[in-house]
């Protein structure tokens, strides 16, 4: 009997299309990922959750859990330096409104970390327009504004809204003593003095401050203060640029013997990624330390730095023959023919002979002084050391000077980027009324026109722009001889008008640079032939202008009047 097959019925089960459950599961698995080391994933979720939820209240919900748990994974990121991935959550984060304003802070942290100073102010401005708490973000725009964007006046002003609710913060006192003197030169003085002495209370054994506040009263001459922070800093482990700074300090006030030995230090600084000192200055192989007996012994000596140095300091190479068996000097090419034909006594060379010299030790050119132990009233040389041969100025005379009865000045307005630094550059259109005088000829001796000024000399003004054709360092001394005057900016012009003791006006701004110890009366003291103009605050050069336009009248006058006796 055949038995039959039993009957299945099946039933459908029923479809829920409610996806209220779908989200509550991804929210519990973005929850569960962000919490457990895995907020990425957590995070991917969230963002693919929220545009498929319909309900706004809902939406909002899951929206504020995202931004909640975005927001710590991107500070965990920018805590372990990922500030590239932290940049790319906040830009995820600021699509949604409810986001919290500190996420402008954070970017603008970040894009400072990666080197984008403009989009971190940018940032960091909107933080500060729009929190109630902005007093922290002071500092970070101040610091942005001083080291990126290099604006220290308006990083004066950050600090100074910083210090509203950080009165006990030493750092911010250093920075604004340390940026007006940076940015005002003299001007300010009490600020100066008042913000880095507040530091200093705060923070009596920080090296940093110790340094700025000794370095602002010598700036101020104000010697026993200056003395006494300089001695306290000898005691807070300092650093070679700290020595280097108080010997800069102490050769301004006239004390050689120790300022040119604490000098030293210049080739150990920290900062020396910016020095360009020749490659023999920077080893210690044949370094002549001074204390070896060289009677018997050839030793070379080398430049260092700049032109100027080189004119200023060759000058000490006749005092070291006295103490050895030869000298032999090596100087920046554009410098030999020059020196070669001022026959000084000793042989020159260029740094690409230095293999084929005979030498037993080197030592560097601005030591010199320490050898000779040189004091102000020894300097040697004063009157001039350099020369050139009477028929290349005549030849050069014939080629490049107008032949006429004019009063004929040379002018030098501006240096390196290193005169820059230090303020010694005067602005070219100081010097117009030099130029616009009648039976006066001016004469640039700028080789390049950095700042593009020569440019804009007005029609009315008479420059001849001789710089142009100076080949060498002899170029410009022959066009020097065939000038009544010169009348420059410390560079390395002045340098060699004082060497060749060429009859110069020096124009000096309120604050010198290191080398001047003497900036008034009738000489600079390294040169004789150089009479100092200095303006009495910074950048006030139409008051030392004005004087040398009143002894040109003099010369002028004086010219006239020889013209007007050789005719009759």
């Amino acid at each position: 009997m055949q038995i039959s097959k039993q009957l299945v019925i099946k039933k459908e089960i029923p479809i829920d299309n409610s996806k209220d459950l779908i989200n509550s599961m991804d929210v519990a698995l973005a929850e569960y990922y962000c919490k457990n080391n895995d907020a990425a994933r957590g995070l991917e979720i969230f963002r693919e959750l929220i545009p498929n939820v319909a309900d706004p209240l809902e939406r909002n919900s899951i929206v504020n859990n995202y931004i909640n748990n975005a927001v710590i994974y991107a500070q965990k990121l920018m805590s372990e330096k990922k500030f590239i991935e932290a940049i790319e959550q906040y830009r995820d984060i600021m699509k949604f409104s409810g986001f919290p304003i500190n996420i402008y802070k954070n970017i603008g942290l970040c894009m400072k970390a990666i080197g984008n100073a403009d989009l971190a102010i940018k940032f960091l401005k909107r933080f500060e327009e729009i929190s109630p708490d902005k007093e922290d973000v002071y500092v970070y725009l101040a610091d942005l504004t001083y080291t990126d964007i290099k604006d220290n006046k308006k990083a004066i002003e950050y600090y100074e809204k910083a210090l509203e609710k950080n009165r006990n913060n030493y750092s911010i006192y250093n920075m604004l003593g340390h940026l007006y003197s940076t940015c005002y030169q003299d001007k300010f003085k009490d600020k100066q003095i008042e913000y880095l002495t507040r530091a200093f209370e705060l923070a009596p054994q920080n090296r940093i401050v110790v340094k700025n506040l000794a370095y602002v009263y010598g700036k101020f001459d104000e010697i026993q203060k200056a003395d006494e922070f300089y001695q306290k800093l000898m005691y807070l482990n300092p650093t070679h640029s700290d020595l280097h700074a108080y010997g800069a300090y102490l050769v301004r006030h006239e004390r050689f013997s120790e300022g040119f030995k604490f000098l030293q230090h210049r080739f150990q600084k920290e900062d020396l990624k910016n020095a360009a000192f020749p490659a023999l200055l920077m080893t210690k192989k044949k370094k002549w330390n001074m204390k070896i007996d060289i009677k018997d012994k050839n030793i070379l000596v080398h430049f260092e730095q700049g032109f100027g140095d080189s004119i200023l300091f060759v000058r000490f190479v006749s005092e070291l023959q006295k103490h050895c068996k030869s000298v032999s000097v090596v100087v920046q090419n554009g410098l030999i023919d020059l020196f070669k034909d001022s026959k000084m006594g000793f042989e020159i060379y260029s740094e690409a002979d230095i293999p084929n010299i005979q030498y037993d030790y080197w030592i560097a050119m601005m030591d010199l002084p320490i050898v000779c132990e040189t004091q102000v009233r020894t300097i040697p040389k004063a009157q001039g050391y350099l020369k050139v041969p009477k028929t290349k100025i005549n030849a050069f005379k014939k080629e490049h000077i107008n032949d006429n009865d004019k009063l004929k000045i040379g002018i030098a307005f501006e240096g390196t980027a290193a005169s820059k630094e230090t303020d010694r550059d005067i602005p070219l259109s100081y010097l117009y009324p030099l130029m616009k005088l009648p039976d006066v000829e001016v004469y640039s001796f700028q080789v390049d026109d950095i700042s593009r000024q020569m440019d804009k000399v007005p029609k009315d003004a008479n420059l001849i722009r001789l710089g142009k054709t100076f080949k060498n360092w002899e170029d410009t001394a022959c066009a020097m001889n065939c000038m009544d005057l010169m009348v420059t900016t410390d560079n390395g012009v002045m340098n060699l008008a004082g060497a060749l003791g060429i009859k110069t006006f020096g124009l000096f701004n309120r604050i010198v640079e290191w080398r001047w110890y003497k900036v008034q009366g009738e000489d600079i003291g390294w040169y004789k032939s150089i009479k100092p103009f200095q303006a009495p605050t910074a950048g006030a050069w139409e008051i030392p202008v004005a004087k040398v336009m009143e002894e040109v009248e003099k010369l002028r006058c004086k010219k006239i009047a020889e013209k007007i006796k050789r005719k009759v």
